[in-house]
């Protein structure tokens, strides 16, 4: 047995989510809303991508964490 191998334990791979996807839709919004134009509702937009990249981050994190704890179990 090399120094290098893991034994039993494999390798880890986290679990699928659906977080990289909405924090992807949330950046969009952001930049989407952030193209010039002379409508005022570009800030919504801004604001609404913002809040939906900023919880999906959240969560995203949260769920990492969530799984690392239970790693050591």
């Amino acid at each position: 047995m090399s120094e290098h191998d893991n034994g039993s334990h494999g390798i880890h791979l986290p679990e699928p989510s659906a977080q990289p996807i909405i924090a992807s839709l949330g950046a969009t919004l952001i930049l989407v809303g952030l193209v010039p134009d002379s409508r005022l509702w570009r800030l919504t937009i801004v604001s609404v991508g913002a809040t939906i990249l900023g919880i999906a981050v959240w969560l995203w994190v949260s769920e990492a964490i969530d799984e690392y704890r239970r790693l050591d179990d």
